[in-house]
């Protein structure tokens, strides 16, 4: 089959989206496409050429998104500048964003031209590709399609569109979005995502105060996997945290080679505040802003802005927790307890400045490389604490 499209998001108020038409491709092209999700969304690949993953053949009108967000700390109203949503495709149960990204302009574009190159959706559909294949929970790439468009960015390239999937696009931002308009839309809105990706929520006797917290907690476990695997995400503003813990997103990213909390990949961001070593304050941060979002539904609700706090409150701990067993797991230790052994072994790459990814390896097989930092007797005797604390068959 093709998408199977219920639109659910097009029934909110309508100053949440606007109705939008992608831009008319001559000649679009599929440069790869994901077949693996294909199947997975139970598409037929015989029926998605290139006109129907560009949006040429539309089964609906698409919408494009609004929403807010603290963009390196300083609020402004954004929205899809160069995206749309096609639709929401359902599959055996599961509803699934289907967006196009580079697609055109849409109110929400400013002086932004509403396209992509190919490169930088290339890049997207390989790390959204690689994410998954790491175990961190991510959005999907189902296709990259060539357009007609010469993209003039730092050198003119050839246009391209990216077709996305996600469980949704909802987003911090979408939540301040909303608060900003100081309606009676935040309850309303509220419980549609509650109603969309928490369900069982409306089980509990206090449903945001739950809500939030599963929301901190699939982002504590967003990150957490981020560092595990040296993962920097270069733009952590509100507008780019899911609200599910959805990896999105792929900008200026890159993962860790050698060991530095100060590593960032974007050329904007001068004083470090997406770095690697920030990523979790910067969570907890963004984790804030989306309480203050929430506070409106207190004078609306049963709800306090204290039961808030109090959630707020945990991060450390519940951060920690998640960070240390994630760490003890990747050294291959086979019990809990050994939070002491973790910090002397991040101590070590702080000094040496080792290549993250290598020093598992080394620790695991060693004589896999050659490099010096990895014949010292301090990294020796690491290992032999390793092996002393209960390392299992292999790391990972």
């Amino acid at each position: 089959m093709t998408f199977s499209f219920d639109t659910t998001y097009k029934e909110l108020d309508s100053e949440l989206y606007s109705r939008v038409t992608p831009k008319s491709i001559a000649h679009p092209e599929i440069v790869v496409r994901n077949d693996e999700l294909c199947a997975d969304l139970g598409l037929d690949t015989a029926k998605l050429d290139a006109e129907m993953l560009a949006g040429q053949d539309r089964l609906e009108e698409p919408i494009a998104q609004a929403y807010a967000g603290h963009q390196y700390g300083s609020f402004t109203v954004l929205g899809d500048g160069r995206a749309m949503i096609l639709g929401e495709h359902v599959h055996d149960g599961s509803r699934y964003d289907i967006q196009l990204k580079g697609s055109g302009r849409t109110p929400y574009s400013g002086r932004g031209d509403g396209n992509a190159t190919v490169s930088s959706m290339l890049r997207e559909y390989l790390y959204s590709y690689a994410m998954r294949n790491l175990n961190i929970k991510t959005s999907r790439s189902l296709a990259v399609v060539e357009t007609d468009d010469a993209v003039n960015r730092r050198r003119t390239e050839p246009g391209a569109v990216l077709v996305r999937v996600m469980n949704s696009h909802i987003r911090y931002g979408t939540f301040q979005y909303v608060a900003a308009r100081a309606s009676d839309e935040l309850q309303r809105f509220t419980d549609y995502v509650i109603d969309r990706h928490y369900p069982q929520l409306h089980e509990k006797d206090r449903t945001y105060v739950e809500f939030f917290d599963v929301v901190m907690q699939s982002a504590i476990e967003m990150v957490v996997d981020w560092l595990r695997v040296g993962f920097v995400h270069g733009v952590m503003n509100t507008d780019n945290m899911s609200i599910d813990g959805e990896t999105f997103d792929y900008g200026p990213c890159a993962f860790m080679n050698y060991y530095d909390e100060e590593t960032v990949f974007s050329s904007i961001d001068k004083h470090g505040r997406y770095a690697f070593g920030n990523q979790r304050p910067v969570l907890r941060w963004n984790l804030e802003r989306f309480a203050e979002a929430l506070q409106p539904l207190c004078t609306q609700s049963a709800l306090t802005y204290g039961e808030l706090e109090a959630k707020l409150d945990e991060f450390e701990d519940r951060f920690d927790a998640q960070y240390y067993a994630m760490m003890q797991k990747k050294l291959g230790i086979g019990s809990d307890g050994e939070e002491e052994f973790v910090d002397e072994f991040l101590e070590w790459l702080r000094k040496t400045n080792a290549d993250y990814t290598n020093t598992f390896l080394e620790l695991e097989a060693p004589k896999t490389f050659d490099d010096p930092v990895f014949a010292t007797a301090e990294f020796e005797q690491l290992r032999d604490k390793l092996a002393a604390v209960g390392l299992n068959e292999g790391l990972c």
